[in-house]
């Protein structure tokens, strides 16, 4: 059965059962004059986010907008299986997003090339959303859902080019995506992920000090649940990003360029080491996909920025780590 929070006034929390983990992702159920989600979860996850929504009370054809943050398919794989039981409702991207959602044959092309077929099982079937369904979003665009609840749509890119936090009034919280870290409830530790094939440091950090400018009171995490040390969850992501780009300075200016992937994963494990028993499924599943994909694309970034050349021996491939779409704009 579904696992439903109240998280703030009108807002519930279901936890997806990302891959079958719990706690790993969270899909928000917004309960206004009109209704909304954000994100979605991957296909696998639909059935359980279906459940979660009745949990509540409420119906999947009540939803007015599903709202993506950003299009990788752990946040949005399951939209198009979604639809077939929210009819009504409209799908909210932003634009860059748009034609993939729309199209999906690059998602599936790149995962099924970086992780294959069992990788995609895992995910389920991606399923196209027509064109009418989907409305690109830019910087600033609100969704008004009741007399007490806008939504603003906030462009906040470096995790991925096509990332929004939204804003909610009602209680001055904000869904931030991937776009601040993995949280781990409870706890001081963040890990921001990295992933391929467009991850920008500079833009990482732009959009966390746009997010610290909001004052929100909240943040509400897709990996997962939701703080309200909203100043602290920030610094602590940005720390962690410029720690890392430490690590990788720090063993190319010692001519060890080769062992930046393999410090990186200790730093990773050590700051996961205080919940690796007490969360060992969701750390083990870290720790195999998100944080060796985040690495190894650090260093690939890192090393194209200083002009440095890359061999293959310095960015080891590794098996298991998260396929992801090709975002071309």
């Amino acid at each position: 059965m579904a696992n439903v929070v109240e998280v703030a006034e009108n807002i519930y929390l279901i936890d997806d059962r990302l891959y079958s983990i719990p706690q790993a992702g969270s899909v928000y159920f917004l309960d206004e004059d009109r209704k909304a989600l954000v994100d979605t979860g991957p296909a696998t996850s639909a059935q359980t986010v279906i459940e979660g929504i009745k949990k509540i009370g409420k119906k999947p054809a009540d939803i007015s907008y599903i709202i993506i943050s950003h299009i990788h398919l752990d946040h949005s794989g399951g939209v198009g299986t979604l639809l077939e039981s929210m009819p009504q409702a409209e799908v909210v991207a932003h634009h860059k997003a748009v034609k993939h959602i729309v199209n999906p044959d690059k998602l599936v092309k790149s995962a099924l090339e970086a992780q294959g077929k069992e990788w995609m099982k895992m995910n389920g079937p991606v399923v196209p959303v027509d064109t009418h369904k989907v409305k690109p979003a830019v910087d600033g665009d609100k969704i008004i859902l009741g007399s007490k609840q806008v939504l603003t749509l906030l462009e906040t890119p470096g995790h991925a080019p096509h990332e929004l936090s939204i804003y909610e009034s009602r209680n001055g919280g904000v869904f931030v995506g991937d776009a601040v870290a993995h949280h781990v409830a409870g706890t001081d530790i963040s890990v921001p992920i990295t992933p391929p094939p467009s991850f920008d440091l500079d833009l990482y950090l732009g959009s966390l000090e746009k997010l610290m400018k909001l004052a929100a009171s909240k943040l509400y995490f897709a990996h997962s649940g939701l703080s309200d040390k909203v100043e602290e969850k920030i610094k602590l992501a940005v720390n962690e990003l410029k720690i890392r780009n430490e690590i990788i300075a720090g063993a190319v200016k010692e001519n060890k360029t080769d062992t930046a992937f393999d410090l990186l994963m200790e730093h990773a494990r050590a700051v996961l080491s205080p919940v690796s028993q007490t969360m060992k499924e969701l750390v083990d599943y870290w720790l195999n996909f998100d944080i060796p994909m985040s690495a190894r694309e650090h260093v690939k970034y890192y090393l194209k920025k200083m002009n440095l050349v890359t061999e293959p021996s310095v960015i080891p491939a590794q098996a298991g780590i998260q396929g992801r779409m090709e975002e071309s704009t």
